[in-house]
């Protein structure tokens, strides 16, 4: 009779023997896959992160240089201050494209408030969201339609937006928006559906009242029709200092458009220019050399890597693949010792068995196979059942370990206050009333899938393992003679 034969006997016969250690080898399978798994998810998750927004820099206006302010009368209200030194410009944003290789793509953005009517000229109705006022709103909507005003952006290309490559906000119809579209303008979903408006429907912008009467303009002469291009929808929640200027009633525009609506926005010009690099990796050389571009004077542009949105995103993710690997490496250290003491209980317990094969004249090498065969045979069943019930379990365990690592995380503020600071006074910035995104769960969601990759390795490491426990187990009785075993049997 040959091993194989004498292996699967003893495999059917001793169903209870046979059972316990496939379940051993189930459990000891299914936590490796899952670790496995869930390991490979979170480093996919960090690759994303990565190129969504870990390629970034961003240059602005060196504002602070007091000299360069300047302060001009807003009728009965006080005064207004704006900066006047070298603007951000696309023909800027082009150079720098043209001349530092690896940057795919770039976004100036300006921001402003405006009031939007449908093309009937009633004021649309907004949507309540979450604010932070603190009373402010209802004390500013008792000045005229300033209620009525929405966040504006005006952006040379609405793709490159960083709510958009950040995740927070999707297009879900028409398209993007560049600096060469004409009278276009994008809002959100809900609130064209509030208005009961559609793609290709008008809409016409206009300075409020309030604003126009600080300022002396003719709102009539501010209005501007736009055409609806592009619908989207934000993907997480997003709170702001008044309800009217949250995300859910913001619009994207052109400069061009703005700066008609709100023609102070064209003396004051671009706020920020976003670039986006196509190698993450890359984006130290890249900024060092457009910091060296002879155009690039520090003293009027700042340049630089901002990875606040990166560690925010990135800790929880990095956080949790440490705590995976370390579990993997606790599962293979104690599993492997306690499949070695079940194996070693088992030999031990066959010790008369392997005097009587020896016996026979069988070599020691012929019943460790045996032995091993008998192990294999169990665990190509055992890791085949482990591939179902891994699955389920990485997708659950992930999930949990991702809100464990999340909820320890504290929530740290940015370091960056409230304006800019110039000569002591503090300038506020329209920026700085933009609306706030929580956490983006969509970057951080983890896709656990099992890869081939994973079940190779888990047979081939698992073989090994079951080889050497094996081994280590038969040893001390196999070196034994016959006649010694048959001593200690009577």
């Amino acid at each position: 009779m040959s091993l194989f034969q004498r292996a699967f006997l003893y495999v059917t016969r001793k169903r209870a023997k046979t059972a316990i250690l496939f379940l051993l080898l189930a459990v000891i399978a299914t936590l490796i896959l899952s670790g496995i798994a869930i390991k490979g998810a979170v480093q996919t998750a960090q690759l994303n992160v990565r190129q969504a927004l870990g390629g970034i820099f961003t240059m602005r206006q060196n504002t602070s240089d007091s000299s360069k302010w300047k302060s001009q009368a807003v009728g009965n209200y006080g005064y207004q201050s704006f900066y006047t030194g070298e603007q951000l410009t696309v023909g800027l944003a082009d150079t720098i494209v043209d001349k530092v290789g690896g940057i795919r793509g770039y976004n100036a953005s300006a921001t402003a408030y405006v009031v939007a009517a449908n093309a009937q000229g009633k004021v649309l109705t907004l949507l309540e969201s979450e604010s932070d006022d603190g009373g402010l709103g209802g004390l500013l909507g008792s000045y005229g339609d300033f209620g009525s005003t929405v966040t504006t952006f005006a952006d040379t290309d609405t793709e490159y937006d960083s709510y958009f490559t950040g995740g927070y906000l999707e297009l879900v119809e028409g398209r993007h928006i560049t600096y060469q579209d004409t009278d276009k303008v994008m809002l959100s979903k809900e609130l064209a559906e509030q208005n009961g408006l559609k793609l290709g429907d008008k809409l016409i912008l206009r300075m409020s009242e309030f604003k126009a009467s600080m300022t002396g303009e003719d709102v009539e002469k501010t209005q501007v029709e736009v055409e609806i291009a592009g619908l989207f929808h934000a993907t997480a929640k997003s709170s702001t200092m008044l309800s009217n200027w949250s995300m859910d009633n913001a619009l994207y525009t052109t400069m061009d458009v703005l700066g008609r609506v709100r023609p102070n926005v064209l003396t004051e010009g671009y706020e920020k220019i976003n670039f986006y690099v196509d190698d993450p990796a890359e984006l130290p050389e890249i900024v060092k050399k457009v910091r060296s571009l002879p155009n690039i004077d520090p003293t009027d542009f700042v340049v630089d890597m901002d990875t606040g949105d990166v560690d925010a995103v990135m800790k929880p993710l990095t956080n949790m693949d440490r705590l995976v690997s370390t579990l993997i490496l606790l599962v293979v250290v104690v599993g492997g010792a306690v499949l070695y003491l079940v194996l070693a209980g088992r030999v031990r317990e066959r010790t008369n068995e392997s005097g009587i094969l020896l016996s026979l004249g069988l070599s020691r090498k012929n019943i460790v196979c045996q032995y091993l065969a008998e192990a294999v045979f169990i665990a190509v069943f055992a890791f085949a059942f482990s591939i179902v019930t891994s699955g389920l379990v990485a997708r659950s365990a992930g999930t949990r370990l991702l809100d464990y690592t999340v909820a320890k995380e504290a929530q740290e503020g940015d370091g960056e206050g409230f304006g800019t600071s110039v000569d002591g006074s503090t300038i506020v910035n329209s920026s700085d009333f933009a609306p706030v995104f929580e956490r983006n769960e969509t970057l951080t969601e983890i896709q656990v899938d099992m890869p081939a990759s994973g079940i190779w390795l888990l047979y081939g490491a698992g073989t090994g393992i079951i080889f050497l426990s094996v081994l280590a187990a038969a040893l001390p009785v196999l070196r034994m003679k016959p006649r010694e075993i048959f001593a200690r049997m009577n």
